[in-house]
């Protein structure tokens, strides 16, 4: 077996008071305090002579600039460009001015100083390097959100966690999980780390490591709550925090077993636990790609479907099957319209986007996807990726399945929202809001699958 060495650490990348917040249109005041520390979380792992980075940061979303300049602070460290991923958690309570794309308004103050507190934290991870186990584990977690497209429609249940454990204690955990970071809404004015912030913090509280927490395919998925409030961010944060704490403890026992006194026979029988001991191998790609602009309208168009649309809709009752439907056209047609004026002042006619594939072991891999994407498109990769002959150009021998395959949104750049063709026939915010046209998934898949083929084959 491969030895495997870890270091973790974190740092405060907490803005000044009194910047503009990101994450929801018409907040048009400063933020006016500090609920929790917004934190940048770094694990940084050596196998065979090669190291990744993986960093999640407590924002909406990353900026490619950001993530070019972090990448090369990191080949003092001997992790090469294609082994850095840098990752936000969606965080809808932190500031304006990181996120990329076509929404990109870099602010070089806030960029500079992120990239200096995130480039130390990745060289006190990478001093901090000490022998690691790695153990993965799987666990089902369904109450703290809903898809919000359509109740009865899917979320990803599944929350992911991997543990570095040292021989004095935990050295950090990765924890996947796919859900908008959007208890708050655009009323609050304060800055935090919202629930993946909480589920963090709870988890470094009582192992004593950091906690690097990965946004999944959560385009469709809303957490659920009582009240829009910090009361509501806790309870959601303790859920999966407390789940991801309970799968780290069982899974500290997976290297040395446990067992239990039979004072019956006077034996000691080993008690097994789910989860599983991973044998590193550590590789990773990325590939760029230019996604042209979809077509959009005129706003004299738009304003038009609008009235109309909005007319029918008032005299529809309540609740209806038939005035849901149109509210969904309505919802997209003034999405569509507003997405239609920011292309047209950014005059652009594509975006660049990168597709990131590390193998972090046997059977595990990490996906990083530089947007929003359908709980549905995570699972089509999933599905595609734990059959060996998927990921290849064919049947081969030599070529291993994912199992356990980690999907990391928001991460190194940002495109906004990437959806399924029918998603647009269906109407509502994402694919009116979208950039991408509707053969911009496959693409983005097709990438996924061919990257995660070159990662997890053997030799």
């Amino acid at each position: 077996m491969n030895t495997l060495r870890a270091g973790a650490a974190v740092a405060d990348i907490t803005p000044p008071i009194g910047g503009l917040m990101d994450g929801y249109g018409g907040r048009f005041e400063g933020s006016k305090g500090v609920h929790d520390p917004l934190m940048a979380r770094v694990v940084v792992l050596e196998a065979d002579d090669t190291r990744v980075a993986i960093v999640s940061c407590d924002l909406l979303g990353m900026h490619r600039e950001i993530t070019a300049r972090v990448r090369e602070r990191a080949k003092a460290h001997g992790i090469g460009p294609e082994g850095v991923v840098v990752a936000a958690t969606h965080d809808h309570a932190g500031p304006h001015g990181l996120r990329g794309g076509m929404f990109s308004r870099l602010d070089e103050e806030l960029a500079a100083a992120l990239v200096e507190k995130v480039s130390g934290a990745i060289t006190e991870a990478a001093s901090a390097l000490r022998p690691a186990s790695l153990c993965v584990r799987k666990a089902y977690l369904d109450t703290v959100s809903m898809n919000r497209r359509d109740p009865e429609w899917p979320i990803d249940p599944i929350i992911r966690l991997a543990l570095l454990d040292g021989e004095e204690g935990p050295i950090a955990t990765i924890l996947n999980f796919a859900c908008h970071a959007t208890v708050l809404s655009g009323e609050n004015l304060v800055l935090s780390g919202e629930f993946p912030g909480a589920a963090s913090r709870l988890l470094l509280e009582q192992t004593g490591a950091p906690c690097v927490y990965l946004n999944g395919a959560c385009g469709n998925v809303n957490p659920v709550w009582v009240k829009q409030d910090f009361d509501s961010v806790e309870r959601v944060g303790q859920v999966i925090g407390g789940q991801a704490l309970r799968m780290t403890g069982e899974m500290r026992t997976l290297v040395p077993g446990q067992r239990a006194h039979n004072i019956r026979w006077d034996e000691f029988p080993e008690r097994a636990v789910p989860g599983r001991v991973v044998e590193p191998r550590l590789r990773a790609v990325r590939e760029e790609i230019e996604i042209p602009l979809r077509p959009f309208g005129t706003d004299e168009e738009y304003a038009a479907q609008s009235a109309k649309l909005e007319a029918i809709a008032s005299g529809l009752p309540e609740g209806s099957a038939e005035r849901r439907e149109v509210m969904a056209r309505l919802t997209r047609v003034q999405s569509e319209r507003w997405a239609a004026v920011w292309a047209r002042q950014r005059g652009e006619t594509s975006q660049r986007a990168e597709v990131q594939a590390l193998s972090l072991g046997d059977g595990l891999a990490l996906l990083a996807l530089p947007g929003e994407f359908f709980v549905e498109t995570g699972e089509a990769i999933r599905r595609a990726v734990s059959n060996p002959h998927s990921v290849a150009q064919g049947p081969s021998p030599e070529q291993d399945g994912v199992s356990d395959l980690f999907l990391a949104c928001y991460a190194n750049d940002y495109i906004g929202y990437v959806v399924p063709p029918e998603a647009y026939e269906q109407g509502g915010y994402e694919p009116g809001v979208t950039f991408c046209p509707p053969e911009a998934e496959a693409v983005i898949v097709d990438i996924s699958l061919r990257l995660l083929g070159n990662v997890v084959r053997r030799g």
